[in-house]
């Protein structure tokens, strides 16, 4: 639409410098003649050339105006249509006289919410929402009254992973907040439970606690499920694309202090290269990454990453073989850039 207004105020506008200046050319040449009835043609063909000029400008102004109003009404509707739905989806999240919402509901609400880039606005109900037992999909009797569980996990992925790509700071705090505040329920060797906003890429320009809390979030999920195969080369691939993603020395820092933590069972296993979204990551990467290590200048922040740390070294020695959850084969799929 902007590029046909574009298009036709051009023409527009050179119609009308082509009808002013075109005449006056012609009339030059006229106006030297000896002949009156020459003249006075000449004056009265400027005259209606310049009658025209004048008629095709206004028009062109009227036109214009009219393109932006309509251009402007335009833009109304689809913000009070979004504004609509919006409400319409919160009210979804809403309980109502019988009781909380269905599942099915609070998922379609709060997914809805981050089509129509409301993304901050679904984050915010998820505090309240992600609760309980995720993993229950049938309503309890409860003093009488049916109870619904509350959001599941891949729905709350969902919608951080939609606040993580927003360009609202806020929102993305609260869902790294969220994310590590729920982290230790999450399962590392299941996709859905982490958000792809930062697997396989990653915003460097997150503020600090933002960064932190992802961090954070990525090892306690770690640590709180399976020692096994799955979940070391997951976290490892991880690690290592925001050590890859993010420029910082503290970062960096940290991070290669993680992955010096795991890359010696990751050889006990003789796993050499890894594929992590569009990237191939090889053990060759992740020692260089290793390498980078480094104590954060902050005495506080460098005592609870080595607790991290150490704890992920432990758990990386105790993991073990074990037969693939379902959808491990998709891991090894090269996503596009």
């Amino acid at each position: 639409m902007r590029k046909k207004r574009r298009t036709l105020s051009l023409l527009s506008l050179t119609t009308v410098l082509l009808a002013a200046v075109l005449p006056v050319v012609l009339l030059r040449g006229q106006l030297f003649g000896t002949d009156d009835s020459s003249q006075l043609a000449a004056v009265l063909t400027y005259i209606g050339v310049l009658v025209s000029a004048s008629v095709a400008l206004i028009g062109y102004g009227v036109n214009l105006q009219t393109e932006q109003r309509l251009w402007t009404e335009q833009e109304e509707q689809q913000r009070q249509l979004r504004l609509e739905a919006a409400m319409r989806a919160g009210q979804l999240v809403s309980p109502g006289d019988s009781g909380p919402a269905h599942p099915a509901a609070l998922a379609s609400g709060l997914l809805a919410l981050t089509r129509l880039d409301h993304g901050d606005l679904a984050v915010v109900l998820l505090v309240d929402l992600w609760s309980g037992d995720q993993n229950s999909t049938q309503a309890e009797c409860v003093g009488g009254e049916e109870r619904w569980p509350k959001v599941s996990h891949e729905t709350a992925i969902l919608v951080i992973d939609a606040a993580l790509r927003s360009k609202s700071g806020n929102a993305q705090l609260v869902a790294a907040e969220l994310l590590c505040r729920n982290a230790e329920r999450l399962d590392a060797c299941q996709s859905l439970h982490w958000p792809s906003a930062v697997d396989g890429c990653w915003d460097p320009m997150f503020s600090p606690r933002t960064k932190l809390l992802i961090v954070e979030a990525l090892i306690r999920m770690t640590l709180a499920g399976h020692a096994e195969e799955g979940a070391l080369r997951s976290v490892a691939v991880r690690l290592y694309g925001i050590w890859y993603g993010d420029h910082s020395k503290e970062v960096r820092g940290c991070i290669g202090k993680f992955i010096g933590k795991i890359i010696g069972r990751l050889q006990d296993f003789g796993l050499k290269q890894f594929v992590h979204g569009p990237k191939m990551v090889t053990i060759a990467d992740l020692k260089k990454a290793a390498t980078s290590a480094a104590e954060n200048p902050d005495d506080y922040l460098a005592k609870l990453s080595n607790d991290l740390g150490n704890a992920l070294g432990e758990w990386a020695a105790s993991c073990h073989e074990q037969p693939p959850h379902p959808g491990s084969l998709a891991t090894a799929a090269i996503l596009p850039q």
